[in-house]
């Protein structure tokens, strides 16, 4: 009995690697066996459950329907034991061990990584893998602890825990606004030059106001388009156009007049959440916890960079 259970969760590991990379090769790579090996076990996998769960072609693998619904099942059952690995090697007498981080690029630069140069000063026994991404993240393939992310969509078998939700403020420099006047309603947005948040996985052209009950959700366009927060801030500093700014990016640019804040009757409603997102745990470890409480209180609430833009913040 036990044995066939450690060869069905086997087996389940081995169809999650095809699942999530979609060969017969790298699926073998990603496990240390030989592609021979992963095409047995699934041929046993197939004849057991009496159903085909992957169309084979000489290119590529596609999951068939019951592929597809028994692969969500396999993240599942990956995620939890990933999750037992994880909790039996947790000390919960100290803060110590492996902990692999993804952080969202400019989020996780700017607040992360000074949070947890400064835990480790505390906790030295404790050692971290830091990725940064500003895509989607699959936590399974990329063998991921714990993400900061702005992603609110998460895989089943996963928790996504709110660190904090950023605000928006819209700026422009003084050089564009005299050169190209500043406007006075979100409707004339349309008629500039907006610099705008855009990557494979999602864009900000919609920027979202409200005043006096009334909400707007205006559709802005511009000729300058990045996939990077801080980007969009510098580009607006350098007066390349307006742009509606987390304001998680900013520090004394507004105080020194760098930045002009726009159209003040007008509250830019967008909020941008930062989750933790772990794997389900029935128990999270210790380290974990640790990490994220720790992050939560450097941060604040309301968060430590907004105390700064408190006159400007219109909530």
């Amino acid at each position: 009995m036990k044995d066939g259970l450690q060869h069905e969760a086997y087996q389940m590991v081995i169809f999650n690697a095809l699942a999530t990379t979609g060969s017969l090769t790298k699926a073998a790579e990603k496990l240390e066996v030989s592609v021979s090996h992963v095409s047995k076990q699934l041929h046993i996998l197939e004849e057991k459950l009496n159903v085909q769960l992957i169309n084979r072609s000489t290119r590529s693998l596609a999951l068939t329907p019951e592929g597809k619904d028994f692969a969500d099942y396999c993240e599942q059952i990956v995620a939890l034991i990933h999750g037992a690995n994880t909790l039996m090697t947790d000390s919960r007498d100290e803060v110590s061990g492996n902990v692999r981080l993804a952080l969202s690029c400019s989020f996780g630069t700017l607040h992360v990584l000074p949070a947890l140069d400064e835990l480790q000063r505390k906790y030295p026994a404790l050692t971290t893998e830091v990725s940064l991404f500003d895509y989607k993240v699959d936590m399974l393939e990329e063998e991921i602890d714990l993400w900061f992310t702005t992603f609110e969509e998460i895989n089943a078998g996963y928790v996504a825990q709110r660190i904090v939700d950023t605000h928006f403020i819209l700026l422009a420099s003084p050089d564009y606004i005299q050169q190209h006047g500043a406007p006075t309603h979100p409707t004339e947005l349309k008629t500039h030059n907006c610099v705008t948040y855009h990557s494979k996985n999602r864009s900000y052209t919609h920027w979202l106001f409200a005043k006096e009950g009334e909400d707007l959700d205006v559709q802005v366009s511009g000729n300058y388009r990045v996939d990077k927060a801080e980007a969009i801030r510098d580009a607006v500093l350098a007066g390349r156009g307006i742009g509606y700014i987390a304001s998680y990016l900013l520090t004394d640019e507004l105080a020194s007049g760098k930045l002009i804040p726009l159209m003040p009757d007008w509250k830019p409603t967008q909020k941008m959440p930062v989750y933790a997102v772990y794997p389900k745990y029935q128990n999270l470890p210790f380290r974990l916890k640790t990490i994220i409480d720790f992050v939560k209180q450097v941060i604040g609430q309301p968060p430590y960079w907004d105390k700064n833009l408190s006159k400007w913040l219109k909530r």
